[in-house]
């Protein structure tokens, strides 16, 4: 009997073992997991950019906040005129790979920075032209909330949702009340209009707001809002200049027109549910009475 009951576990054993998977300690500061899916949307409202496009704002960006092809011009050249959300932007994760301490943020930081490497596909489509495009991309996490200011380039990319594609996800040990007073302190240090920058910690990320005149040629406020999830992943960027909204990249699911429910089906569901939850009720009095 013995026998048998180590022969029938040995068995239960030998047939989990295609199903166990052996994975490498992940890091605290790494919210995602291997095999996770996202999504954003991003739409540019071209009707709100003619105060933008008229104080020429991308000539005093690029010299405080240079970002180059990733700059916030750039991001309204490719997208303005088809109708928001223009595009999605889904990823999905490939591989968590080992921490590694190194220059990961060269050429912008030289500064050594302990990381988590992710491996994931990141593509675009575009629901208008059923166009799209695939790419292979490692992204970092840092470890710390120094080494993610300093892979925000102090705030530069922050200016810019294509910027923002490199910092798509932050280590869940980050404190925002620091990354706020460390920012203040280095805007602070670098003096002239970077003074005129304030930063202001959220429970889950932060806001960035430039007043009026405060970059010398911008006639309007900036305010740019970033949050993260709990798990470390971007969940809300938006970009506006004087009140009005010029840009957002949030979490949005693209839905084929194959795929989608029409209305009038919708309707209909409703109403049968409606009607059977009539019927349930009619039988539950009826019973009752009987009874």
């Amino acid at each position: 009997m013995k026998k048998k009951s180590l022969s029938i576990v040995f068995l239960g054993i030998f047939l989990l073992i295609p199903f166990i998977r052996i994975c490498n300690a992940q890091s605290t500061y790494v919210g995602i997991k291997n095999g996770d899916e996202y999504e954003w949307a991003l739409s540019v409202y071209a009707e709100n950019w003619n105060t933008y496009k008229t104080d020429d704002l991308e000539v005093i960006l690029e010299n405080l906040m240079p970002l180059g092809s990733d700059n916030l011009t750039k991001v309204y050249n490719d997208w303005m005129v088809l109708t928001p959300p223009q595009s999605y932007w889904p990823l999905t994760v490939n591989a968590i790979d080992v921490e590694e301490i190194g220059q990961v943020l060269s050429p912008y930081d030289n500064s050594t920075v302990t990381s988590t490497p992710i491996d994931g596909k990141f593509r675009w489509e575009i629901p208008e032209y059923s166009d799209s495009n695939e790419w292979d991309q490692t992204w970092n996490i840092v470890n710390d909330t120094s080494s993610f200011l300093r892979q925000t380039l102090n705030l530069s990319r922050s200016f810019s949702p294509y910027a923002m594609f490199n910092v798509l996800f932050a280590p869940t040990t980050i404190s925002w009340s620091s990354f706020a007073s460390e920012i203040l302190t280095v805007m602070s240090s670098k003096g002239a209009l970077y003074k005129n920058i304030t930063v202001t910690a959220q429970s889950d990320g932060f806001l960035i707001y430039v007043p009026q005149l405060g970059f010398e040629n911008n006639s309007a406020a900036i305010d740019i809002k970033i949050n993260y999830n709990s798990n470390g992943v971007l969940s809300y960027y938006d970009f506006s200049y004087g009140g009005q909204k010029l840009v957002d990249f949030i979490p949005g699911k693209y839905i084929p027109e194959n795929e989608r429910i029409p209305n009038q089906y919708i309707f209909i569901f409703i109403g049968l549910a409606i009607i059977l939850l009539g019927e349930i009720i009619i039988y539950i009095y009826m019973q009752k009475r009987r009874e």
